[in-house]
């Protein structure tokens, strides 16, 4: 085999490789180099994954369980079929009413001081909605809680940090945004609210039931969410004087940015980092293997999870706040949420900003890319005086 073949062969494999590491065909992506750094990146991502779903494969269900899954899957399609939730899926939520008898006390963490706001959080599924009682049985998760840092003075603009999958306490949430960043250099005003089942009102482990508790857990999760984020931001508007407040989410907390971003027309932005802008195709994707051939015969179907999730879906909605103000990022060989499900959300938004960097869901704390993007988008929207330098720099 001469040298020329013999590149074509290697270049080819190259090339197989790089694939099978990114994982999708979407052609308007951009295409990573494959490097050393890369397929490190995508390994950690994997390596987590697999403990993710190897813990779910330990968690074989029982009878009981599954027959709670399908009665409550079966009655929930059909609730909300007959309430027009499918069909229209904003009328599945109301406005939630002011946030009172809060208390503040002053904490640290990572070398921040920071104030923890607890509330009671006063959410429930709607009167006769499958699930709603076991809902209300988890006592820590009636409590609304979140990690506030402000600065002393003038008002400023504050930015919701919403915590993703798993995580939920003020050392990993800090870190996860960057807190220190956001607070002492970009000058914001930062409030952290913990996510249903999630940190201290978790069951279990955080995150526990989310995901896994069935089709009606998942779709109280996110309704959930979105009720206590919106009590939140109205309280910084009506307490804390905020001349704008806008939000950033990751992971699962991206999905609740972007569900937010249908509701609150007022946002100065939406920050979408590494969103899984589709539950129902991301843990199909991740647990479909798992299941036995004969799920659907415990009426455990796809499509009727399809459809009790257009409830609280971001794809099912239309963003109420200006183009101008969509912002996302995402891991072009993120494992946990696939490129494509990022894309899929950029182009219901009708194709804002996009920040593509080269590595995986884990790794976006570490991606100086995906900070400058943030740093620039803050800036254009909530004016913080590092991103204006920025800004000025590159005009």
């Amino acid at each position: 085999m001469g040298n020329g073949a013999r590149m074509s062969v290697i270049d080819e494999m190259v090339g197989q490789t790089r694939n099978w590491v990114v994982g999708h065909r979407l052609h308007d992506l951009p295409t990573p180099k494959l490097t050393p750094m890369l397929a490190a990146k995508w390994l950690v991502d994997e390596w987590a994954l697999q403990i993710e779903t190897t813990n779910s494969r330990l968690r074989a269900p029982s009878i009981d369980f599954r027959r709670r899954l399908r009665n409550e899957l079966g009655d929930g399609v059909e609730m909300f079929n007959d309430r027009g939730w499918v069909d229209d899926p904003m009328s599945y939520h109301v406005d939630p009413p002011e946030l009172s008898r809060v208390t503040l006390t002053p904490r640290s963490a990572s070398g921040l001081d920071y104030h923890h706001l607890i509330a009671d959080s006063e959410y429930e599924p709607h009167d006769g909605e499958p699930g709603r009682e076991r809902w209300l049985e988890y006592e820590p998760n009636r409590t609304a809680h979140a990690w506030v840092l402000r600065h002393e003075g003038p008002p400023r603009p504050w930015l919701i940090c919403i915590n993703g999958y798993r995580t939920g306490t003020p050392r990993i949430d800090f870190a996860a945004f960057n807190a220190k960043r956001l607070h002492h250099k970009l000058g914001l005003n930062l409030a952290f609210p913990v996510s249903p089942l999630h940190g201290p009102r978790a069951v279990g482990a955080s995150g526990d039931r989310v995901l896994f508790g069935g089709a009606m857990n998942t779709v109280h999760t996110a309704a959930q969410a979105i009720w206590d984020i919106r009590r939140l931001k109205q309280w910084l508007i009506d307490t804390q004087d905020a001349p704008a407040v806008g939000a950033s989410g990751i992971s699962l907390g991206g999905y609740f940015t972007s569900l937010l971003a249908c509701f609150e027309s007022d946002l100065a932005i939406a920050i979408a980092g590494v969103p899984e802008a589709d539950l129902v195709r991301g843990l199909r994707r991740n647990v479909e293997a798992l299941l036995p051939p004969f799920y659907e015969q415990w009426g455990l179907s796809w499509r009727s999870l399809e459809r009790v999730n257009r409830a609280v879906s971001p794809l099912a909605m239309q963003p109420v706040i200006p183009h101008e103000a969509r912002f996302i990022y995402g891991g072009i060989v993120d494992r946990w949420v696939r490129p494509g499900n990022v894309h899929a959300l950029w182009e219901h938004w009708e194709q804002p900003e996009i920040c593509w960097y080269e590595g995986s869901h884990l790794s976006f704390p570490l991606e100086s890319k995906v900070t400058d993007f943030v740093t620039d988008a803050l800036a254009a929207r909530l004016g913080t005086p590092i991103g204006q330098e920025r800004l000025l720099r590159s005009a």
